[in-house]
């Protein structure tokens, strides 16, 4: 008889809480997300950048535990795009609008990749069901693509 080794793997929110502590140190460990494994990329990509202006502010504007810089409120998937909600305290205009930038831009590009593989994908439908999948995905699970005749 075959044994089968199961090797148990990270959760992929946690390894980047880890990897980028000054995003994700206020985040209540209870706090919802349901990160698709095709899009972790998307997310490591845009904390790469917010870590450095989150820690730039840090630098100047000291936070307490009352009043937190960035607080990451809720990561997942919705309508077939990405969607991390945040709250920020912070009177610099400049940052708000630079981090919002990062995070819509990753929501942007969450609809060009599959978020099952992490290939390029499309948005694509099945009933009521939105996802944004590569061609093999969408074709194995029984997903139209959105904007084609079937939903005009």
């Amino acid at each position: 008889m075959n044994t089968i080794e199961i090797k148990e793997q990270p959760d992929p929110i946690d390894v980047l809480v880890q990897k980028y502590p000054s995003v994700f140190k206020n985040m209540d460990s209870n706090v919802p997300y349901d990160l698709p494994s095709g899009w972790v990329k998307l997310l490591d990509d845009a904390c790469i950048e917010l870590s450095v202006v989150l820690d730039e502010e840090r630098k100047s504007t000291p936070e307490t535990p009352d009043n937190p810089l960035f607080v990451p409120l809720q990561i997942k998937e919705k309508f077939g795009g990405l969607r991390f909600y945040y709250m920020m305290n912070t009177e610099n205009n400049d940052l708000v609008r630079t981090v919002q930038r990062l995070i819509d831009s990753a929501e942007d590009k969450s609809y060009t990749v599959c978020e099952v593989t992490g290939k390029p994908g499309e948005l694509c439908k099945n009933g009521w069901h939105f996802k944004t999948l590569c061609e093999e995905v969408r074709i194995r699970n029984g997903f139209e693509l959105v904007g084609h005749k079937e939903f005009d």
